[in-house]
């Protein structure tokens, strides 16, 4: 009988054990081996909020790159992008491309409040025609695309994301 209920309590320490690991690693952001989003940042002009034609490429030139597809009127976007800008000087060794499909009057407001137009490396891209949406299948918004500087997906997050987080895999991608 003491061999039983030891066999028992062995089974169930071990079950035990793996569940746990199981729910740690929920916890974790999408793995690099989990991208669902094309490999190559999207090559296509847009719109700037100044009106001028401004190339995807030539604006993340060969650094890292951090691509945030955003909606101004969407809470988590809000969140995200407010919190962003609060650590805005972090990522100066970077370039930040924040797209939207919203004609430029919903938000020219938003993106003045975030109090970092001025920054030369972050940079509002309107696409209108959603190109950039259709080439990401983008689903939900803030969706989050890191680039490395060869301009190869290394990380792709939906919703709100640690920014200590987005600045660590933008430093792996130098």
């Amino acid at each position: 009988m003491k061999k039983i209920n030891l066999i028992i309590l062995l089974v169930a320490l071990i079950g035990s054990a793996g569940y746990v690991g199981y729910l740690s690693s929920m916890d974790n952001p999408a793995e690099d081996t989990l991208l669902s989003a094309p490999v190559l940042l999207p090559d296509f002009t847009l719109s700037d909020i100044n009106g001028e034609s401004k190339s995807i490429y030539q604006l993340a030139e060969n650094k890292p790159t951090l691509l945030i597809y955003f909606n101004s009127t969407c809470h988590l976007c809000q969140e995200e992008l407010a919190t962003l800008s609060k650590r805005i000087d972090e990522f100066k060794e970077y370039n930040l491309i924040l797209t939207t499909v919203e004609p430029l009057e919903e938000m020219i407001g938003f993106v003045v409040g975030l109090g970092v137009k001025d920054k030369s490396y972050v940079h509002f891209l309107l696409d209108s025609r959603m190109d950039v949406a259709g080439y990401l299948q983008i689903k939900s918004v803030p969706s989050i695309y890191c680039y490395d500087a060869k301009k190869q997906l290394i990380a792709e997050y939906v919703g709100i994301t640690k920014i200590d987080l987005l600045l660590e895999k933008l430093a792996k991608g130098k």
